[in-house]
């Protein structure tokens, strides 16, 4: 029959079927194993994974303890911004940082605000408010009280250390020629300056001295003081100017002037200061010589018109203006005009190239003894050095 001649070579099959079995439960079993060795750090991990996910993150936030009291904004984004704070406004703050220097943050990207100096706040009619400044849902709070923003009319450190109040500016310019001439130039300026949030004085020196082939050409020095009164955001009251000028070659031996006044802020920000005044004052002028039957000594009456305007063109370069014009009688000169004028360049954080220029102008100058009248300008163009403190 067929079906017993292809039935009996397969007989022998089903022996060996035990063994075929054994070995491939082997090898799934070792398969198995091989992926659950291999699952285990993955699952460790989605386990470590989730396990995370459900702690709230780490917030960082900035020391409560500072020893260099910085101030700290955190915008929307839950960066932190460290710097100095310089102004507030109703649409955004302003704050210098080392790293970033002058920056400006909408009201609206910014998260909080903590400083780490006490300030001092001057509200409009005159209150000052002292403590930590802070922000809570975009409202100003100043030690714990809430500011309307309307209400700021300036703000400055209150520190209790007096030193904190300053600061400083000093330039100065050499210039040496030898050979077929010779000749010596030394230009100097200071400015020392204190300000607090209701008060601000400043003091300044300007030297020009000039020699060539052991003469004299130049030797002028001006110094001057001012203090000023914030009475609202914009007005200001001076209740002291004072100057003090010598200059033998504009027949000056000594010059006195002082006056008080009045001022308004144009603008007052970091990157921008200008302010105008005016006001009375009394002139003292001693002269070098004089023409016979001229008093050596003149006083006059006088009017002080000034300005002072300061702006940061761009991140690296300042320019700073100064004018002023005192009126008087004709034997006190009629008008003395005095300009100054610098380009300040960033080398470092501190120090500046500075091209600075000086004009002075007598309408009337004071003839000698020998009928000889000084010019009535004088021009100085100075490239030198500038020391921020």
């Amino acid at each position: 029959m067929t079906d017993v001649v292809s039935a009996g070579p397969a007989l022998p099959v089903p022996a060996s079927m035990p063994c075929y079995k054994t070995g491939m439960m082997k090898k799934a079993a070792f398969l198995a194993a091989s992926f659950v060795v291999a699952a285990m750090p993955v699952c460790a991990y989605a386990e470590q994974t989730f396990d995370s996910a459900a702690k709230p993150p780490e917030t960082w936030t900035p020391p409560l303890f500072d020893v260099q009291q910085w101030d700290w904004i955190q915008v929307d984004t839950g960066e932190w911004v460290k710097g100095r704070l310089k102004v507030l406004h109703d649409e955004s703050v302003e704050i210098d940082s080392d790293h970033f220097d002058l920056i400006s943050i909408d009201w609206e990207d910014i998260a909080y605000i903590r400083t780490g100096r006490v300030m001092s706040v001057l509200l409009e009619g005159g209150e000052v408010v002292l403590g930590r400044l802070t922000t809570v849902n975009g409202r100003l709070l100043v030690g714990g009280e809430e500011v309307t923003f309307e209400e700021v009319v300036g703000i400055a450190s209150a520190s209790p250390r007096e030193f904190d109040l300053w600061s400083a500016d000093v330039s100065v310019g050499l210039n040496f020629r030898s050979g077929n001439v010779e000749q010596k130039d030394l230009n100097t300026k200071m400015v020392l300056k204190r300000r607090t949030v209701k008060n601000n004085t400043r003091m300044s020196y300007t030297g020009n001295y000039s020699e060539s082939s052991s003469e004299q050409i130049a030797n002028n020095h001006t110094a001057e003081a001012s203090h000023d009164y914030r009475i609202s955001k914009r007005w200001f009251f001076r209740p002291v100017q004072a100057q003090y000028y010598r200059d033998p070659f504009q027949n000056r031996a000594a010059e006195w002037t002082l006056g008080f006044g009045g001022g308004y802020q144009i603008f007052d920000t970091p990157k921008l200061d200008w302010s105008i005044a005016a006001g009375p004052g009394y002139q003292r002028t001693e002269y070098v010589d004089v023409a016979p039957g001229e008093d050596r000594t003149v006083s006059t009456p006088a009017f002080l018109i000034g300005s002072f305007y300061d702006s940061e063109i761009t991140e690296n370069i300042d320019f700073i203006a100064e004018y002023q014009v005192t009126l008087t009688e004709p034997k006190g000169g009629r008008a003395k005009h005095d300009f100054y004028m610098a380009l300040d360049v960033d080398l470092t954080s501190r120090l500046d190239l500075r091209l600075a220029g000086t004009w002075k102008r007598i309408e009337t100058p004071q003839p000698d003894s020998d009928g000889i009248t000084p010019e009535k300008d004088d021009f100085t163009a100075t490239l030198g050095l500038s020391l921020e403190i």
